[in-house]
């Protein structure tokens, strides 16, 4: 089979205005999400701030006047930056189409209620996907982008978590859910999958580096795809991220703040896609789970119990905000013992 010829030089090239709203009315962006509207509705909200301001000032209210001008100018510096942040991210996913289509490959910019089976997506309740890639070239078949998890009610806002970039790449055949925890840099919650699991720590620099979960009972299952050699080229080109193997489909968890329009970062990324997919498929292609009965689903490949690790991992934005309430609570109690009747003999 011959390589995968990736025309890398899209990346290479600053967009300009006229690319981005051309970019805009290709991609289907909502006309009230577009550049120019944007920017005009931040020109008229300025403009009813400044005006508001001069009429007080003309009508004897100069203090009124001073107070709102200066939390306009803070609004305003805070609008500027957001702005600029919202044009430079329209760039970037411009400049991603402009490189998928150049070499013959799908790309969505947004993509609503996305389900993926690995545990990153399932745990989510709305999930959003941003600037998405996707290949159906046999030799190098993957699908790249960012999740976002989207709170429009409180049962969506308990399952948020922070946004990470991905790569998803398929297997030949399901496999039991096995995730390898980066033990230095986590990129998606795994604080649940705790005692419920097998946890494999693995020798050499990769047991420094890297923890292997799987279902219990399934640890030689992991062994045998996870071979040393596959386990050093994991090292060597996917040391920051995070992976998970689910049903049929190998995920590369990275941090959001990977720069996909970079050409150097979109080379590494490619390369580290088309070795997975041809590694992971030798290991996982005569692979068979004699475990798996008749209540086996997908295909039957797995068993019931292999197919998803137990328990759910635990968002870091919920341990953060249980955490802030813990000490809120606890700071409001010290005040209503101690603080509040020493305040009211300081002031008698």
């Amino acid at each position: 089979m011959e390589p995968v010829g990736v025309d890398l030089e899209p990346l290479r090239h600053t967009r300009r205005l006229g690319d981005v709203l051309q970019y805009e009315r290709l991609a289907g962006i909502p006309w009230y999400r577009r550049f120019l509207m944007v920017l005009l509705w931040l020109l008229l909200l300025a403009l009813g701030v400044a005006a508001g301001i001069l009429l007080l000032a003309n009508a004897g209210a100069a203090d009124v006047a001073q107070v709102l001008g200066l939390i306009a100018g803070a609004y305003g510096i805070l609008g500027a930056a957001s702005f600029v942040w919202f044009a430079v991210d329209l760039a970037r996913r411009a400049t991603l189409a402009s490189f998928a289509w150049a070499n013959g490959w799908a790309y969505a910019d947004t993509l609503e209620h996305t389900r993926r089976p690995g545990s990153a997506f399932t745990r989510v309740l709305r999930g959003r996907e941003r600037a998405v890639i996707v290949s159906s070239d046999p030799r190098l078949p993957f699908e790249l982008g960012r999740h976002y998890s989207v709170a429009r009610s409180r049962e969506e806002a308990a399952t948020r978590q922070w946004p990470f970039s991905f790569i998803e790449l398929p297997l030949p055949t399901a496999v039991p859910n096995i995730f390898l925890r980066n033990r230095r840099r986590s990129v998606v919650p795994s604080l649940g999958f705790g005692r419920a699991n097998a946890k494999l720590d693995l020798e050499g620099d990769f047991a420094s580096r890297f923890t292997l979960l799987v279902p219990r009972g399934y640890e030689r299952d992991a062994l045998y795809i996870f071979t040393p050699d596959l386990m050093h080229r994991v090292m060597e080109l996917g040391g920051g991220a995070e992976i998970e193997l689910s049903g049929d489909r190998l995920y590369v968890y990275l941090p959001h703040s990977t720069r996909f329009d970079r050409p150097a970062t979109m080379q590494a990324a490619l390369v580290l896609a088309e070795e997975f997919h041809r590694r992971f498929a030798a290991r996982t292609t005569n692979y068979r789970d004699d475990r798996r009965g008749t209540l086996a689903t997908g295909g039957g490949a797995v068993s019931l119990r292999g197919q998803k690790l137990a328990g759910n991992g635990v968002p870091l934005i919920a341990v953060a905000a249980g955490a802030a309430m813990v000490l809120l609570s606890g700071a409001a109690v010290a005040f209503a013992l101690f603080g509040a009747p020493l305040f009211a003999h300081g002031i008698g």
